[in-house]
């Protein structure tokens, strides 16, 4: 299961958090970003609702199976929650755009509201989306694209050709000789030397 916030690195920041407010509550965590600012499904799911909601004057709700984690998450204030061309039904991916950043409804800045239910729809169950983020990636990376089992087979054969470069337990390969300190030389070693000496010629 890939979970993933929902704005990529750098382009929001952290604004009002789910709890009371102004004699209210409020049951989300708000994302301040520019106007425009892409918005990506924090996991895959179903889209269960999309278009206007009143105080989020646009919306999108995502059903997460339980392979995709359970819960539903609820994105509003775009300006056209169906910008990207998504319709109720639709399949969404993990990481996948969905909407842009606006400021409609009830908002006082371009900004997105995030709500979360960890089972079904329910706007009287919702939690803390910032405790149901932890350990998100970031979308739009080169890994989002891959599941979870493909990016753990990625780190492991990543580890392998890293031990091949540096040697058994990083300590290098005595065929390669040694460096200035007498220790064995890795492949890292021989490498850097070899883009010294290209520089140099």
């Amino acid at each position: 299961m890939t979970r993933y916030w929902p704005m990529a690195r750098g382009t929001f920041t952290i604004g009002s958090p789910f709890g009371p407010r102004a004699g209210g509550f409020h049951a989300g965590q708000d994302f301040p970003a520019s106007d425009g600012t892409p918005i990506y499904a924090c996991a895959g799911g179903t889209v269960l609702h999309l278009g206007a909601a009143g105080g989020y004057g646009q919306w999108i709700v995502i059903d997460h199976p339980t392979a995709d984690g359970g819960g539903v998450s609820e994105y509003g204030h775009m300006w056209d929650a169906g910008a990207t061309g998504l319709s109720v039904g639709d399949r969404v991916e993990a990481g996948q755009l969905i909407a842009y950043v606006g400021n409609n409804g009830g908002s006082t800045g371009p900004h997105l509201h995030l709500s979360v239910m960890p089972h079904a729809y329910d706007p009287s169950a919702k939690i803390d989306p910032m405790a149901w983020l932890h350990g998100a990636a970031y979308p739009g990376g080169c890994l989002s694209a891959l599941g979870d089992d493909e990016q753990r087979e990625l780190l492991d054969r990543t580890r392998a050709v890293w031990t091949q470069l540096c040697g058994p337990d990083g300590r290098g390969w005595p065929q390669l000789g040694q460096n200035a300190k007498g220790q064995n030389r890795s492949f890292v070693d021989a490498l850097a030397q070899v883009r010294q000496a290209t520089h140099a010629g």
